[in-house]
């Protein structure tokens, strides 16, 4: 396994500043986000050709793979989200992932998903169906995050939508927070989730608290966790999913603390 940065944080650089700056701190790769930033805006110019190309020629010249693709937004009650996820999926390949996988999330407000819930799940499994048909269709893994207060907040109810969705492109990105969070007993669920996980993201976390904290803080016993991940089948790229803190000031001491006592000791 190898630690890979995320674009989604890193909000005064342009792209391809922000694959220099990981790449100098011995990053591994980058998972490339829409977003940049916290907020809502999607940036579609990483849709286009010739923004697909640059990011490959300094791909190429840096040696510092795209790991993944991302959009946390909500796709299931938002029309535009929607077109902008089915185009990402058409256009990711161009970018050489090597996972192969587009992370996405099921944010969806409490209120409309409590208001509206029996229109929403439809629409979820509608919508997830149709995205995954895109994915077979360009020979990419569709990964769900798994994440609480979410409409996809525990691997049951994942389960039940790949269950309905009937898609081999429908797939988990284990975050080990949320899945800490998420799960009664995580070694059972990692257990149960194995056929399924295809990407990875890093935090740490403390039971009840839904605060992405660093690595070396919370009750995660993270090398106990990767270990069994690795038994799993899982070897790839981890992203590290940090958001309370200046990203690009700890993401340094980040990197030593994973490869020293996590992935070294794998």
């Amino acid at each position: 396994m190898y630690l890979a940065g995320r674009s989604h944080i890193i909000q005064n650089r342009s792209l391809i500043d922000t694959m220099r700056m990981f790449h100098r701190m011995g990053y591994g790769g980058l998972e490339l986000s829409l977003q940049h930033g916290m907020g809502k805006w999607l940036d579609v110019n990483y849709l286009e050709d010739y923004v697909i190309e640059k990011v490959n020629e300094v791909s190429g010249e840096l040696s510092f793979p795209i790991t993944a693709l991302a959009c946390h937004q909500n796709y299931v009650w938002d029309d535009y989200t929607y077109e902008v996820e089915k185009k990402l999926l058409k256009k990711a390949a161009g970018y050489h992932p090597v996972s192969n996988t587009v992370i996405l999330s099921t944010f969806m407000d409490y209120g409309q998903r409590e208001l509206h819930e029996k229109e929403v799940y439809a629409q979820l499994v509608e919508r997830t169906r149709q995205l995954c048909a895109i994915a077979e269709d360009q020979g990419l893994n569709l990964a769900i995050e798994i994440e609480p207060n979410q409409l996809v907040h525990n691997l049951d109810r994942f389960l039940e939508l790949a269950d309905q969705v009937k898609s081999p492109a429908l797939k988990i990105n284990f975050d080990v927070g949320h899945f800490y969070l998420s799960e009664k007993d995580l070694y059972a669920a990692m257990e149960r989730a194995k056929d399924y996980i295809c990407y990875s993201h890093i935090d740490n976390m403390c039971m009840g608290e839904h605060c992405h904290k660093l690595p070396w803080e919370g009750d995660i016993d993270l090398l106990a966790v990767y270990r069994k991940l690795k038994m799993l089948g899982y070897d790839g790229p981890v992203s590290l999913d940090i958001y309370l803190q200046d990203y690009e000031s700890v993401a340094p001491k980040c990197l030593s603390y994973i490869n020293r006592n996590v992935f070294e000791l794998l």
